[in-house]
C-alpha cells in the first residue's frame, strides 16, 4: 500500500550468486515495457535519495521486524554458536590488551587483528552461523575456529606480557580484568599459593585447596590488573565459610550471604530466595530439562514448528546429585540421562555471588529432538527483556494475539529477563541464542538434532554454562548486564608482576565498555567504544588513566566529531 518503488537485490540464490546475462537482459527489456513495472539499474543510495525527493515514506514502523520462520537457526550447530561467542570475546580481549600495551610503545598487531576479524565475520555468514550448511563446511569451520582462537590467545598473551614490569617468576602472578567495572571472581593460582595470597598493599587473602588446585576470591579493578605474591605462612579465614551446602531429606540447601537455594534430588531448583527481602523467586521446578519431538514440516535445521510444545516426551531419568565442595564456592554434581544421551552438571554458588551457575556437559545422541531448560519465576511481566547487541528488545511474555503467538521462539544474547517495577529475575548464558517465554517461564533452548542438511547434526559432546539470578528494585538499577558479562568473560592469570592499575572507570552502571582499540588510521590514537545498556539516557563521567590526553567524540568510522573537555583525566 502506498508503495510505488521497490529496491530489489537480484541474482542466483541467497548465497551471494550475482546476476546472470539473462537477469540483466530481463531488466533492460523492462526499462519501459508497456503493461509492466518500470525497471532501472541503481544502487541503495540513489534509491533512498529518490524516495526522499518524493517526501519520504508515507508509513513507518517502530519495533522489531520479527521473521516468522527459521527459528531453529538460533540453536542448530551448537559448536558454531559457542565458537562465535568465544571468538567475539577473544577479539575484544586481543584489541583491548594490545592497545594498552601499545601505549607503552609495544607493537600493535594491526594486520593480524584485521585478518582474524575477517575470519570471524566469514564464519558469521549464512548459512554457517545459522547452522544450515552441509557437513563438510562445519568440519572446516571447526578447524578454522581452533586456529583463530589459538592465534588470538597467543597475541593477547604477548600483549599482556608487555604490560608485566617486574618479577617474572613462577611465584608472582598478575590477574587481568578487561571489563569496564570492578568485579569479584574466583581465580585459579599456582600451587605456590597454597598458604594464601599477599596483595601489593600487604593485605592477605585466604585460599581454597582441593583436587583441582588452588583458588582465591579476588576483587579486580575496572579494566585493569592486580599482582599477587604467595603467602609464606598459612592465612586463616576469619568468620564463617562463604558458601555452604546442607543435606536434607529431599535434596540440598545451598547458601551464601545473598541467596538461599534449595535443590532437589533431580538437580532442580525448587526454591531461590533473596535474603535481603526474603522473596521467593521460584514458581516451580527451575533448571528442569524438557525434551520434545522436533520434526519441522520443511527446512529441518532451519525451523522449529510451534507444535513441538504438544510433543514433550519423557526422557530425563537416572539422576543423581552429590556434594562436591563448600567454602569459597558451594558445588553440587548432577549426573543423569536425557533420552539416549548422558549429562553431567555442576551447580555452583560462589561465596560472593548473586547468581547460581549451571556448568553442563551433554553427550548428545539424539535425532529430531529439542532440549530446553525451564525457569518458572514469581515475577509478573507483560513483556520479557531479551539482550541484543548494545541493548535489549522487549517481546511479549504472553501469547494473547496472533502476533504474540508467532514469537514462540526468539533470539537473545547473554541474558533474558522478567521484571516489574520492584524486582526481577534473569537467565544468563555463555553460548545459547534461542529462548522462549510464556506466562512466567523463561525456557532457554540448549540443543537440537536435525537430520538435514547434516544427518544427526550436533551429535557429540557439548560444554556450556547458563545461570540464574534475581534482584530487588527496577531493571534500570539491577546488575544483570554486568552479571552476564562476568559469566562470559573470565579473568586472565599471567606469570609475572606489574604495578596494580585501572585504565578506565565509568561512573554510570548502565554505561558499558565494549571496545578499546587503536585507531584504524595508524595515528596511535586510542578508540574507546561505549554503549548505554538499558534504554536510559544519562550523562556519565569516564575516567581514563592517561597523562596530558585530549579526547574527541567520533563516529563508528572513527571520524572526529568534536573535541571534549578533559578535567583531571575525566571526560563527561
Amino acid at each position: 500500500r502506498d508503495l510505488d518503488a521497490f529496491l530489489l537485490p537480484y541474482g542466483y540464490g541467497d548465497g551471494g550468486g550475482g546476476p546472470s546475462r539473462d537477469h540483466i537482459e530481463y531488466a533492460r527489456r523492462q526499462k519501459n515495457l508497456e503493461g509492466s513495472v518500470k525497471v532501472k539499474f541503481s544502487e541503495p543510495v540513489e534509491f533512498f535519495e529518490d524516495m526522499q525527493e518524493k517526501g519520504g515514506p508515507k508509513n513507518t514502523y517502530v519495533g522489531e521486524l520479527y521473521f516468522t520462520a527459521h527459528r531453529g537457526t538460533y540453536t542448530s550447530q551448537a559448536m558454531v554458536k559457542k565458537n562465535n561467542r568465544k571468538s567475539e570475546i577473544a577479539m575484544r580481549e586481543l584489541e583491548l590488551w594490545s592497545a594498552l600495551a601499545a601505549l607503552g610503545k609495544a607493537n600493535y598487531p594491526k594486520t593480524d587483528i584485521e585478518e582474524l576479524w575477517k575470519e570471524v565475520l566469514l564464519y558469521q555468514f549464512h548459512d554457517i552461523l545459522p547452522g544450515t550448511c552441509i557437513a563438510k563446511v562445519y568440519e572446516e569451520v571447526e578447524e578454522g575456529y581452533e586456529r583463530l582462537l589459538k592465534k588470538a590467545d597467543s597475541l593477547q598473551k604477548a600483549a599482556q606480557e608487555k604490560l608485566l614490569s617486574f618479577e617474572n617468576n613462577e611465584n608472582v602472578v598478575t590477574v587481568f580484568n578487561s571489563l569496564g567495572f570492578e568485579r569479584k571472581a574466583i581465580v585459579s593460582l599456582p600451587d605456590a599459593y597454597k598458604n594464601g595470597v599477599v596483595l601489593a598493599e600487604g593485605r592477605y587473602l585466604p585460599v581454597a585447596v582441593d583436587a583441582q588446585g588452588v583458588k582465591t576470591l579476588l576483587t579486580l579493578p575496572s579494566c585493569g590488573s592486580v599482582s599477587l605474591r604467595p603467602a609464606t605462612s598459612k592465612v586463616v579465614k576469619n568468620g564463617p565459610d562463604g558458601a555452604t551446602i546442607v543435606k536434607t531429606e529431599n535434596g540440598f540447601t545451598m547458601e551464601n550471604a545473598f541467596i538461599r537455594a534449595v535443590v532437589n534430588n533431580r538437580g532442580e531448583v525448587m526454591s531461590f530466595v533473596l535474603k535481603e527481602s526474603g522473596r521467593e523467586f521460584a514458581a516451580g521446578s527451575m533448571n528442569g530439562f524438557h525434551i520434545y519431538k522436533d520434526v519441522p514440516r520443511v527446512f529441518d535445521a532451519w525451523d522449529i514448528d510451534s507444535h513441538y510444545i504438544e510433543q514433550e516426551v519423557d526422557g530425563i531419568f537416572d539422576v543423581t546429585v552429590e556434594e562436591i565442595e563448600q567454602g569459597m564456592e558451594a558445588v553440587l554434581k548432577v549426573t543423569g540421562k536425557i533420552s539416549e544421551s548422558t549429562y553431567v552438571q555442576y551447580i555452583r554458588l560462589s561465596a560472593d555471588s548473586r547468581r547460581l551457575e549451571f556448568e553442563t556437559e551433554v553427550d548428545w545422541k539424539e535425532l529430531h529432538r529439542l532440549l530446553k531448560v525451564a525457569f518458572p519465576v514469581n515475577v509478573y511481566a507483560e513483556n520479557a527483556i531479551n539482550e541484543m547487541q548494545f541493548g535489549y528488545v522487549e517481546r511479549p511474555a504472553h501469547r494473547s494475539r496472533l502476533y504474540d503467538k508467532d514469537r514462540f521462539e526468539v533470539c537473545n544474547h547473554r541474558y533474558s529477563a522478567f521484571c516489574d517495577g520492584a524486582h526481577g529475575a534473569a537467565v544468563l548464558n555463555d553460548s545459547k541464542y534461542g529462548i522462549s517465554m510464556n506466562d512466567n517461564r523463561l525456557e532457554l533452548t540448549l540443543l537440537r538434532a536435525a537430520a538435514s542438511p547434516v544427518m544427526r547434526a550436533d551429535n557429540g559432546v557439548h560444554h556450556f554454562t547458563y545461570a540464574f539470578t534475581a534482584w530487588e528494585g527496577s531493571f534500570a538499577d539491577c546488575d544483570v548486564v554486568r552479571q552476564a558479562y562476568e559469566l562470559n568473560v573470565q579473568p586472565v592469570v599471567m606469570q609475572g608482576g606489574c604495578l596494580d592499575m585501572s585504565f578506565l572507570q565509568i561512573e554510570q552502571t548502565n554505561v558499558m565498555l565494549d571496545t578499546i582499540k587503536l585507531a584504524e588510521d595508524g595515528s596511535g590514537d586510542v578508540i574507546v567504544r561505549l554503549y548505554e545498556a538499558k534504554k536510559a539516557a544519562v550523562t556519565a563521567n569516564i575516567y581514563v588513566d592517561l597523562p596530558n590526553m585530549k579526547a574527541y567524540s567520533c563516529d563508528m568510522l572513527e571520524n572526529v566529531i568534536e573535541e571534549l573537555t578533559v578535567v583531571n583525566g575525566t571526560i563527561e
